[in-house]
């Protein structure tokens, strides 16, 4: 079987990428098994991407003790991984009498929680706070923040592999057969040996702790569908906008986000699914986003939609009970090895640092026998800082030293050359087109790629000679491109 690691990380979202970063602080060998052939791009990367400050839990559970947690750490992250991310406060809004008790029930549960500065303010005052918005009445909360989710998610695991965690990519859990001396993992890319095991998988948890654990509870897919509009609507949202919460609802409604990019989101729907790989997203639910949205900010500009997509939650109530569970740390006592982390849904990105502090000290427990690293065998991998947004003096001194920082590859996000090769070159070895542009923003402007693609190609045949088959959207079953229309000499011929 080859190599057998002390753990392994089944799943590469923002929960197994946390796990591995925090475990990457240890001396031990660890692999992280990932079906996809980036991390993060399942619900990690497809969310509101906030910050949570705790009103939306119910006291006393894991999710609220982990939430509150998390965010305390979140952010020491952030600023040791130099992820983007703010404290842009939020305001849950009633817009009729009946449903200010749920901004009280709100209030209740986040003051037991420890959330700070807590208020419910008239509609005329969260006017004052938020232009544009229209309520009788919100519950405004200072300390709620936003991240990009993907670059924190990216983040975490590169920098994790950059201090020894090895990632698997491409590598769906087909089995789990348990040993004398721990466990075998088949994957499609063939069977990985561990000593214990955390099963992380998102919207797969279930199923992969059903390997080794027949009574663990089912997951239900739920999906939401996102809306994104350009940047120049973002110039006039400074804050999140909530609706006040419906009872039995499978999600936090449709919210309107704010992101460190600056652009908007609108979302998310909520609609149980059947399918774990549901990704679409619809003219119906677009309109009714619209529609939703629009009630809490009459000004809503809709010519301002750049784009869509869709992510799903992994929920333990089942479609006939709706609402939300508390998070389940699972292990058989066949296997008591084996961690399985289920139904981890909203607030799971704000909670990740918790969740792997807990996860590994839970393991230490265990007698892994791991010791901690010395300070100076890690070196953090910081996330770079994009070009577009350095002081003009910075950006005359790069250039200088290098022409690629002064070429523009994406005009809409203002992406480089440099900023192209940097992502490329990546520790975890990913050169799809998905995971250029998650690490550089580059194709999610307003042209969706229209201008920067065909850079981006240009790029990649000059570092690696590729032919149009060995390019590819998000790994090797999604290829960009089938052939050329023409062969080079026949268009030469007729030009």
């Amino acid at each position: 079987m080859g190599e057998i690691f002390d753990i392994a990380v089944i799943g590469a979202g923002v929960i197994g990428s946390a796990i591995a970063r925090a475990l990457s602080r240890y001396a031990g060998s660890f692999a992280v098994i990932e079906r996809t052939h980036d991390v993060g791009m399942g619900a990690s990367v497809r969310n509101s991407g906030v910050i949570h400050a705790g009103i939306n839990c119910i006291p006393g559970t894991l999710r609220a003790e982990y939430c509150m947690e998390g965010r305390a750490l979140l952010q020491d992250w952030c600023e040791e991984l130099n992820v983007p991310y703010g404290i842009c406060g939020k305001l849950v809004v009633a817009r009729a009498e009946e449903e200010i008790p749920g901004l009280e029930r709100l209030m209740r549960d986040g003051e037991a929680n420890g959330v700070p500065d807590l208020r419910i303010i008239s509609g005329e005052e969260a006017e004052t706070i938020q232009p544009g918005v229209t309520c009788v009445a919100a519950l405004h909360v200072p300390t709620s923040g936003i991240v990009s989710p993907y670059a924190l998610t990216i983040a975490m695991a590169e920098d994790a592999a950059a201090n020894g965690v090895r990632f698997f990519l491409g590598s769906a859990v087909s089995g789990i057969a348990p040993g004398a001396d721990g466990f075998t993992i088949e994957t499609t890319t063939g069977p990985i040996g561990a000593r214990f095991l955390v099963n992380s998988a998102g919207i797969h948890a279930g199923r992969v702790a059903g390997f080794l654990d027949p009574e663990a509870p089912e997951i239900h897919p739920c999906v939401g569908e996102y809306l994104i509009l350009d940047r120049q609507a973002g110039e006039a949202m400074s804050t999140s906008i909530y609706p006040a919460p419906a009872a039995a609802n499978a999600g936090l409604g449709v919210h309107i986000t704010p992101t460190t990019e600056g652009n908007i989101l609108l979302g998310p729907s909520s609609e149980y699914v059947s399918d774990p790989e549901t990704s679409c997203c619809t003219k119906v639910t677009t309109d009714r986003l619209l529609d939703e949205a629009s009630v809490m900010w009459p000004g809503l500009p809709r010519h301002l939609v750049i784009g869509a997509y869709a992510g799903l939650r992994s929920k333990l109530t089942s479609p006939e009970t709706g609402g939300f569970s508390d998070y389940v740390f699972r292990r058989t006592p066949e296997h008591p090895n084996a961690i399985h982390l289920l139904g981890i849904e909203s607030p799971g990105l704000t909670a990740a640092p918790a969740i792997a502090r807990h996860v590994v000290d839970d393991l230490l427990a265990s007698d892994v026998g791991l010791r901690t690293k010395p300070a100076g065998e890690i070196r953090t991998r910081r996330w770079p800082d994009r070009f577009d947004e350095l002081p003009e003096d910075e950006k005359k001194r790069l250039v200088a030293a290098d022409p690629d920082h002064g070429d523009i590859v994406c005009r809409c996000e203002g992406v480089t050359r440099a900023e192209i090769l940097h992502a490329i070159d990546n520790p975890l070895g990913v050169r799809t087109l998905s995971g250029i542009k998650f690490r550089t923003r580059a194709s999610m402007g307003r042209c969706s790629g229209g201008y920067c693609l065909p850079r981006i190609v240009e790029i990649l045949q000059e570092e690696f000679g590729w032919s149009p088959g060995d390019f590819q959207l998000r790994g090797p079953d999604s290829p960009a491109f089938v052939g050329r229309l023409l062969e080079e000499d026949h268009v030469c011929a007729h030009s």
